[in-house]
């Protein structure tokens, strides 16, 4: 090539590389306008960036308050919980997202397949938020990962407190357990105190965790501190820093305030012994107070499963159970409560006028109303019986015949209402239903047809539409027992704050006072005594010797028997259309301080299946609280507590 055509290509790059120096010089005074930008017109403010990202405002949970029983038994405790966390973030930076884990699962004993598979499901979430890859670490795979943490980027161990029952599953539905808030609750959580919950926060789910949530529920604190480039804690940062000018550099949590239960865990603990496989529920109560003494549903689970989330192995086990362990027996299911009720009736019955108590009536096994055939629960009859005999021995005829001489069932209706059926007992527990006390208004509204005689029969042996729950059982039994009160029933005897201090005690509560003469529960109370301790008494085994104990035996049937099947042996039918068994008692009769109300599901009657179960509880109550009453014999011949009862036949 000549001279002059180098000359000539060299002035064209010439003319190009203006070009290029202009694009430098633009660029250059981007830069450097955005440079001066960033450095004098928003120093301050890039700063505070930088500083943020330096210093990491980390959460403090409150400790939610602790649950005692009325002796300070410890039944809910916090307990620390470590749990494996990946930062996705910090891992894909690294480039070793498969070395490291390959070597988790070297250390914690999971699969590579089982991390991956628990990386992926977190893809959704932004990448700088923590994956949870276990839960629940041992103290040797905390060391092992705390000492391998430095060559496993993004790689920690996360501290959370685990919501423990003591116990297990005991008195799991009064208790309650806590999860996850979610978005649906966040509204209603943030009603009260705005901006307290946020999602994920640990929250009451059910019972009394989720009723006295804003007492266990303490305040959440922070902390700051100074992490490094992958996002590490480093060290706590001094005093002078704070993540925000409107913010202090730090906030001690305050855990929240401590309950102590009107709850014995003895009697707990001896009711769940007691009920062994079989299901129900069990609410012990003081009648002179309204204080729950016990109250567990069985079968149950375990609440701590759920404090830390629960796998859907056995959330779905839960579901599937036939015995339904989630709901709460003694609240949120109402069953008929068979002869217990028919104190009720006899009350009625006293208190209207139309029964008098040394009237005998003949039962013969069976009576006629109509075109049918009302059988008594034993085939050959009871003879001749009194009010006393007839509550003893449960004849059905005897209350067949007092339910015929009332006007109508709502008379019966009102008495059991005063009792408290028919209406929640307002005890502060979530979802309790109310059981149904049935009336002539009530069958028309609902069914749109007329009151039939022979309803009111079966009403008046607990059978047909009536229902109760066992609180209910527990609590009209107290009335009846303590002269007419009815109590507010609560398990709150005192509240303190989590430093020890006293702030709050419960004080008994009276719902109303029943209008019912006192020689009327005189007279019930006399027959519930014979129930248990008279010869031909239906809870005769069950009686315990100086507990001068009363009660009432019943059966529920579950469902409906033709006239052909009545006496079939209960045994012999299929588990789910066995009979429950119901007892309500109280001991000691002449001065009543607890009262037992059982249901037990499918276990044929009242005698065999849930009397032994009270006698348990009641049993346990005397040897820790009234142990002279079991060391001294009384005498069981009673004087008649009325006269000439039994003098005359009807």
């Amino acid at each position: 090539m000549s001279f002059l055509g180098q000359e000539e290509q060299l002035r064209e790059f010439h003319e190009r590389f203006r070009f290029l120096y202009l694009a430098l010089l633009f660029a250059f005074v981007i830069l450097l306008s955005r440079l001066i930008y960033l450095q004098l017109l928003q120093g301050d403010r890039m700063r505070q960036y930088s500083e943020e990202n330096r210093i990491k405002k980390v959460s403090i949970p409150a400790p939610r308050g602790m649950i005692f029983d009325r002796n300070r038994t410890l039944l809910i405790d916090n307990q620390p919980a470590f749990d494996l966390e990946v930062i996705p973030q910090y891992l894909k930076e690294s480039g070793s997202v498969l070395p490291t884990i390959k070597h988790i699962s070297q250390l914690v004993g999971m699969t590579v397949a089982e991390i991956q598979e628990r990386l992926e499901k977190a893809k959704s979430q932004p990448a700088f938020m923590p994956v949870k890859i276990k839960t629940d670490l041992s103290r040797d795979e905390v060391a092992k990962i705390e000492t391998w943490k430095i060559a496993m980027p993004g790689v920690g161990v996360a501290m959370e407190i685990k919501r423990t029952n003591v116990y297990g599953d005991i008195a799991s539905h009064l208790l309650g357990y806590i999860s996850k808030a979610n978005q649906d609750e966040l509204p209603r959580l943030n009603e009260k105190s705005p901006g307290k919950y946020k999602l994920g926060d640990d929250v009451g789910k059910t019972g009394i965790e989720k009723e006295l949530e804003d007492l266990v529920r303490g305040d959440a604190g922070y902390e700051v501190a100074e992490v490094d480039a992958l996002g590490r804690r480093v060290r706590k940062e001094n005093q002078n820093s704070a993540p925000t000018d409107d913010e202090p550099p730090e906030k001690t949590a305050r855990p929240g305030n401590n309950l102590v239960l009107t709850i014995d865990q003895d009697l707990q603990l001896a009711a769940a012994q007691a009920f062994g496989q079989v299901a129900g529920g069990l609410v012990a109560m003081d009648p002179k107070t309204g204080e729950i003494l016990a109250m567990i549903s069985r079968p149950s689970y375990d609440p701590t499963e759920f404090s830390r989330g629960i796998s859907p192995e056995l959330w779905r086990a839960l579901l599937d159970n036939p015995d339904r362990p989630l709901r709460d027996k003694t609240i949120q299911d109402h069953y008929p409560p068979g002869s217990v009720f028919k104190p009720i009736t006899a009350i009625a019955g006293l208190e209207e006028g139309v029964i008098n108590p040394n009237v005998k009536q003949r039962c013969t096994g069976s009576m006629r109303l109509g075109n049918r055939l009302y059988h008594c629960h034993k085939k050959g009859g009871h003879g001749d019986v009194n009010l006393i005999e007839a509550i003893e021995q449960s004849c059905d005829i005897y209350f067949y015949k007092t339910a015929m001489k009332l006007k109508s069932i709502d008379q019966l209706a009102k008495w059991a209402s005063a009792f408290g059926f028919g209406v929640p007992t307002g005890i502060n527990l979530p979802r309790e239903v109310s059981g149904l006390v049935p009336t002539e208004e009530w069958k028309k509204r609902r069914y749109d047809k007329e009151w039939t005689a022979g309803e009111s029969l079966s009403v008046a042996i607990g059978q047909s539409f009536v229902l109760a729950t066992a609180l209910q059982l527990a609590n009209a039994y107290s009335a009846i027992s303590n002269g007419g009160i009815l109590y507010q029933p609560h398990y709150v005897k005192t509240i303190e704050s989590f430093d020890s201090k006293h702030l709050r005690e419960q004080k008994p509560e009276i719902i109303h006072k029943i209008d019912v003469k006192p020689e009327t529960l005189t007279l019930i109370k006399r027959g519930l005594y014979e129930v248990m301790n008279g010869a031909h008494g239906t809870a005769y085994r069950s009686r315990i010797a100086g507990a001068e104990m009363g009660g009432k035996t019943g059966t529920a049937q579950v469902v409906r028997i033709s006239a052909d099947k009545i006496y079939q042996k209960c045994n012999k039918m299929k588990y789910l259309h066995r009979h429950h068994g119901l007892f309500a008692g109280v001991a000691p009769i002449s001065d009543p301080s607890i009262v037992v109300a059982v249901i037990a599901e499918h276990q044929c009657g009242g005698s065999t299946g849930a009397a032994p179960i009270a006698k348990a509880v009641i049993q346990k109550y005397f040897e820790k609280y009234k142990p002279e009453y079991l060391k001294q014999s009384r005498n069981t011949n009673h004087e008649l507590l009325i006269d000439g009862v039994g003098d005359s036949t009807e």
